[in-house]
């Protein structure tokens, strides 16, 4: 993660049990499947994301870029998936506060 992104990486992590790196769509196979809850990214492009939306809202999770809004072909890389809407949610404020704000 570049800085400032880090900054609201690290404010998401330091709530989680576990933080896992470098494991790219297959992150969003685990949280398809009920593995992991979270998936947050800051460098993707859109090419490589689209294809994970239908995937992650089939499964009853939420996925928008940063500011909650939908993932489209021109977003700034900035990814946060989430297994259900309340964590996505909890997820989006968090970022809210230690990227936006700051």
């Amino acid at each position: 993660f570049p800085e400032p992104e880090l900054r609201a990486f690290n404010a998401v992590t330091a709530r989680a049990k576990r933080c896992r790196f470098g494991i790219d769509c297959y992150a969003y196979g685990l949280l398809a499947s009920g593995k992991i809850d979270v998936v947050m990214e800051a460098t993707m492009k859109a090419h490589d994301t689209m294809a994970l939306v239908p995937v992650v809202i089939s499964a009853g999770g939420a996925i928008t870029d940063w500011n909650g809004d939908s993932i489209t072909h021109d977003f700034k890389g900035r990814v946060l998936a989430a297994a259900n809407s309340k964590l996505h949610e909890d997820c989006l404020r968090i970022i809210e506060k230690n990227f936006f704000q700051v």
